[in-house]
């Protein structure tokens, strides 16, 4: 609807119109994406050393995936692990400074 309002006023050639479908299509049109992180949320240490790091605390243990998780927040990789007695936890490892939390 507002785009044939926008295309109505630019096809009438008013002035007031122009400045009004600048706004309109302004108003629309969402801000281009920012993919820049900043080097805080830029993990700093590796999947491999997030695994390393899991096999150390938790002996005996396999480890069945790894994913790095990004958020609002710093990025951590949530680590599936299988312990000797068959039982499957998520362990997880803070991507900047390599503490281990549960």
């Amino acid at each position: 609807m507002r785009r044939l309002l926008v295309l109505a006023l630019l096809l009438l050639g008013t002035s007031p119109g122009l400045a009004q479908a600048d706004f309109l299509l302004a108003a629309r049109t969402p801000p281009p994406a920012n993919n820049i992180r900043s080097d805080t949320q830029r993990p700093r240490i590796s999947n491999q050393q997030a695994a390393s790091k899991i096999k150390r605390s938790v002996p005996g243990s396999k480890i069945l995936s790894i994913k790095l998780i990004r958020s609002k927040g710093p990025p951590v990789y949530r680590v599936k692990t299988l312990s000797g007695d068959g039982v499957v936890k998520f362990v997880f490892v803070d991507g900047i400074n390599g503490e281990i939390f549960k």
